[in-house]
């Protein structure tokens, strides 16, 4: 019987090493200090944030979690987001709405962003925003600094918190 508690005690272990958001056995859930409960103050969105801000700036900026087929990575906390303004497809009409088919590639282009929920480390977090309740098309403000802008295309956000907007 000890053996056994010893074994099933080490796999619980190793199932869940490295994830630094995953609740002890036994403990009760906690919210990960990345997850803001309270929405953050003066979030512009995504396409003013592209335009205006400038590499390493502090943002906080609004949009929709979608653009693409599969917005989110289920692997590393990075996903695409556009621009609230920006209708989606209707749901119903479209077999995806969240990845924007009803827009042209340039009206997505100028409206998204790439965000990236990174660590103490400066890299993505390697986990699924998806266990966390975020999914397409919630809208969500992030709280963050402009990733490297090799063109005025590229906004990345290297976001620390995330807060979705209740409705």
């Amino acid at each position: 019987m000890r053996t056994g508690l010893l074994l099933s005690t080490l796999l619980i272990v190793i199932a869940v090493g490295g994830c630094g958001d995953a609740p002890t056995p036994g403990a009760p859930a906690t919210t990960p200090t990345w997850l803001l409960a309270a929405m953050p103050t003066g979030a512009i969105p995504v396409a003013e944030a592209k335009q205006s801000a400038r590499e390493g700036d502090r943002v906080v900026v609004r949009g929709r979690i979608g653009g693409r087929r599969e917005p989110m990575n289920a692997k590393v906390a990075v996903f695409v987001m556009i621009d609230p303004s920006i209708p989606h497809c209707k749901i119903g009409e479209c077999k995806i709405p969240w990845d924007y088919c009803c827009e042209t590639p340039e009206s997505i282009t100028i409206n998204s962003a790439t965000v990236q929920l990174v660590g103490d480390t400066g890299k993505p977090m390697n986990i699924d925003l998806a266990k966390h309740a975020l999914s397409p098309l919630d809208e969500i403000v992030v709280v963050g600094t402009v990733g490297p802008r090799p063109t005025a295309e590229v906004f990345v956000i290297l976001a620390v918190k995330i807060h979705r907007v209740a409705g």
